[in-house]
């Protein structure tokens, strides 16, 4: 299962660890001839690793190193790798914790899955995991056109900004500078006390066309919560008024059509998983961070109760670092969306725009061999523990008759069609 990717229609797989040699990106089916890394993408990597009193003071370079798909700094079109290489880890930090379980990580439910887990700094849990992101996102900024993506800090911890607003210009996208003071001695109290802090963000998209997500199952607010959560810290999402629309009657909260477009946006610009072409508008829950300095229960590999008190670098209050990581993620889900909506509306007008939109389909009808194949080697392994037969010669004239059925209801050729499905059964048997 490829759960390491994050793009059905570029191809990116992230790999590495907090505390690994390097962390990396791979962009298997980039865009060609455009300019990488851009200046945007080294300002995000400085914006996501703050010199602040309140951030770890980890101080790691965050040197790119391209491997392959770039020659004299534009995009070839070939398999794009990229590294990052750690070079301030310090996993003595970690070798306390080597066999014990940390409050609030991923250390325990790893373990139970894998029989394993990487103590140092998270593994893979890491938020230094984060950069491959930025990476990712750069290289579709170009997709993205004049979607501009804002960010706003409503709360963190119990303080909550008396003022809204996107243009701040200080590191926590505090929108209230009366208050700034306080959020600041706020935080300097949360580090002193050995103890982290977590907020409420504000996200809002705008200058998204209508017309992105697909229903059922690939609606974009399902993949923008799935980007989303794909970011360790995040523990909740509401699109649009949020609470509200649990609260209130259809008559207050329906958007509304006027002049054929919306007057209002209470559903934070996504109906039926389609965007509307309103603001895409959503709140984020951000948990503290589960490495703190205060004493906690825990308990060991050998399940014993023990005592842990987490040293080490690590930040008090890690907003300023994950606003990069939302933009990048929410950058790559609208990517994916666009380009998806362009492949099935035959928006490309050239041969090249084409045959792109073939090839990704012949990619998916491959995918789809390859996942049928899975199967029926599970329904093989079953027959044989029920000692059922291999063969059912009825249920293969089934799927012929249902293939015929189908086809002239697409106006394909049915006999034509016939043959494609004996040449999947075959497949997926061998």
């Amino acid at each position: 299962m490829p759960s390491n990717s994050i793009s059905q229609i570029f191809g990116i797989s992230t790999f590495g660890e907090s505390h690994g040699h390097a962390l990396g990106v791979l962009i298997d089916s980039p865009l060609p001839n455009i300019d990488f890394p851009s200046d945007e993408l080294l300002q995000a990597i400085q914006r996501r690793n703050p010199q602040l009193s309140f951030t770890t003071s980890r101080k790691e370079p965050d040197k790119i190193e391209i491997l392959s798909g770039v020659m004299d700094g534009k995009t070839t079109g070939m398999p794009l790798c990229i590294i990052v290489r750690n070079t301030d880890a310090r996993t003595v930090d970690y070798e306390a914790f080597k066999d014990v379980f940390r409050p609030g990580h991923a250390d325990f439910s790893w373990f139970q899955k894998y029989g394993i887990h990487d103590y140092r700094g998270g593994g893979r849990s890491s938020g230094r995991e984060t950069i491959t992101r930025l990476i990712a996102a750069d290289h579709v900024r170009a997709v993205l056109g004049n979607i501009k993506i804002q960010v706003m800090t409503k709360s963190i911890g119990s303080l909550s900004a008396q003022k809204e607003g996107y243009s701040s210009k200080n590191p926590f996208h505090w929108p209230d500078p009366e208050s700034y003071p306080d959020l600041l001695n706020y935080l300097q109290n949360a580090k002193l006390s050995q103890d982290s802090l977590g907020g409420i963000l504000r996200v809002k998209v705008s200058n998204v066309p209508p017309g992105l997500g697909d229903p059922i199952y690939e609606k974009l607010s399902a993949n923008i919560a799935k980007a989303m959560f794909s970011i360790g810290t995040v523990r909740g999402i509401n699109f649009g008024d949020g609470l509200r629309l649990a609260r209130d009657p259809g008559s207050l909260v329906n958007d509304i059509y006027k002049d054929a477009k919306l007057t209002t946006n209470y559903h934070g610009g996504i109906l039926g998983g389609v965007s509307t072409g309103a603001d895409i508008e959503f709140d984020l829950v951000i948990r503290p961070v589960s490495s703190i300095g205060k004493e906690q229960e825990s308990i060991n590999k050998s399940g014993n109760p023990c005592k842990v008190k987490i040293s080490g670098r690590h930040d008090s209050c890690h907003i300023p670092r994950l606003i990069p990581v939302i933009e990048a993620m929410l950058s790559l889900c609208l990517a994916d969306a666009i380009q998806y909506q362009k492949l099935i509306s035959s928006e490309h007008q050239d041969l090249s725009g084409f045959r792109e939109s073939l090839d990704k389909l012949d990619e998916e009808l491959l995918l789809l061999l390859w996942r049928r194949r899975k199967i029926v080697s599970q329904v093989k392994l079953y027959k044989e523990h029920n000692a059922l037969p291999p063969k059912d010669i009825e249920r293969d004239k089934e799927i012929f008759n249902r293939t015929k059925l189908i086809a002239q209801e697409l106006d394909l050729d049915p006999e034509l069609c016939s043959q494609i499905i004996d040449l999947t059964l075959k497949i997926s048997d061998k």
